[in-house]
């Protein structure tokens, strides 16, 4: 699928798309569960759907509703077949670490995408807390072979800054521990935010977890049975800022459905636009984003790295010098982001110079359409399309389905808001 984006205001009220991230942990407990969940407004994205197969293949059993998954869980099984992640390495880290509570061995890989992201220090967390696995290559890749049989619990030293997601994965599979387990991270956690979202979710489910996140130590009971519950998905911070940033660029934009407070991390995209001089307010429904005149910010985004591409975005159009640091991570995500962001902002007839954790932009008065690659990456293809909303011509945007990976409406949404989008094949 491709599209086609014009320069054009935007106008109205959006739903923010329901957040992946903790769908995907709600499933992955409702595992673990032993009875019916029911997750209320479920992210039915590619990452969504995604972790909803693999719990399928571990024995949940799922009743797909209108807006609501019932899950049955609390019986492993080893799978028919591969567990195929698709480009979610969500999926693929939280169902390696459920995968070794299976009777026997189960084999997880993704996409070229997935297959290329970083395992190792999973890997090696649960060998140290004995769930045997390895990488089927030898390079800490998928695909990961998870021998099953159950894990021992114990002691496990693992770093904090290359995936939150590691972290995330062992505190849920070690609740089914043999005895109880200690993680010690040995660098400084980043997103941390994800973790506590973790933490949110398994005390949803009624599971313990001792969390000193200052300390980077995480103590975790043994054989805890989770309970069922019925689990109602938040509105997706991530996928908001794209809305609140189009309304920033060019319009008046209404986000509705989203929670005040959250746990999520990027949360923090209203903070970053206020500061950046953006008009925010709160209405009685949502978050208003106006047409705003924005400065330049420096900015250290290790602990909200999926708003890095909007904020470059917003950076490109704004008075002065930005610098957004930290980012080192985001050369192993979908594409190297910050290659692919300073490509496509240069295309698009800004200023930006990519580093090797950081990226330094300098605003123009005036950015123009361009034919744009986002190289698979959801992220890259809906921070053009917002850049587009306020360029001159026209801004082509190959292979834009990929958007179906978090937030499958984006282009219809920004239709509804009336963005001139033509999509086609």
């Amino acid at each position: 699928m491709n599209v086609r984006i014009s320069k054009s205001k935007v106008r109205g009220k959006v739903i923010a798309p329901p957040s992946k991230s903790f769908t995907q942990r709600a499933v992955a407990c409702a595992l673990l569960a032993g009875g019916r969940s029911i997750i209320l407004n479920p992210s039915a994205s590619e990452d969504g759907l995604s972790s909803l197969r693999a719990a399928e293949m571990l024995g949940e059993k799922i009743e797909v509703g209108d807006r609501s998954w019932t899950v049955s869980g609390g019986k492993f099984g080893s799978p028919e077949d591969v567990i195929h992640c698709g480009g979610s390495a969500t999926t693929l880290r939280l169902f390696a670490a459920l995968s070794s509570l299976a009777p026997s061995a189960t084999v997880l890989t993704g996409d070229a995408t997935l297959r290329r992201r970083p395992m190792q220090e999973l890997i090696n967390a649960m060998d140290s807390l004995g769930a045997e696995c390895f990488s089927t290559r030898g390079n800490g890749c998928a695909p990961i072979v998870v021998l099953g049989g159950g894990i021992g619990g114990g002691e496990a030293i693992i770093r904090g800054d290359v995936s939150s997601q590691f972290i995330s994965a062992l505190l849920i599979s070690c609740t089914q521990a043999r005895k109880g387990t200690r993680l010690t991270l040995n660098t400084p956690l980043e997103s941390k935010d994800y973790v506590e979202m973790t933490l949110d979710v398994l005390a949803r489910f009624g599971a313990q977890c001792s969390a000193d996140l200052g300390r980077g130590i995480f103590e975790i009971p043994p054989n805890q049975p989770l309970s069922p519950c019925t689990y109602s998905v938040e509105g997706d911070f991530s996928s908001a800022a794209f809305m609140l940033a189009a309304g920033v660029l060019n319009g008046d934009v209404e986000v509705q459905g989203l929670a005040m407070p959250s746990r999520q991390g990027d949360r923090s995209i209203l903070e970053i636009v206020r500061r950046m001089g953006g008009t925010l307010s709160q209405t009685a429904s949502g978050i208003m984003a106006s047409e705003s005149r924005l400065s330049g910010i420096s900015l250290d985004a290790r602990q909200t790295p999926d708003l890095v591409p909007v904020i470059a975005m917003l950076s490109t159009r704004a008075e002065g010098n930005t610098t957004i640091s930290g980012i080192g991570r985001l050369k192993l995500k979908e594409s190297d982001r910050i290659t692919t962001i300073a490509e496509t902002i240069n295309a698009m007839g800004g200023q930006a110079l990519p580093g090797r954790e950081s990226i330094a932009i300098t605003g123009v008065e005036k950015t123009i359409g361009a034919e744009i690659d986002p190289h698979n990456d959801h992220r890259i293809a809906m921070a053009c399309a917002i850049l587009a909303l306020a360029s001159e011509g026209d801004t082509l945007i190959r292979n834009a389905d990929c958007v179906s990976k978090s937030y499958p409406s984006f282009f219809n949404d920004l239709k509804q808001l009336g963005a001139d989008v033509e999509v086609f094949q």
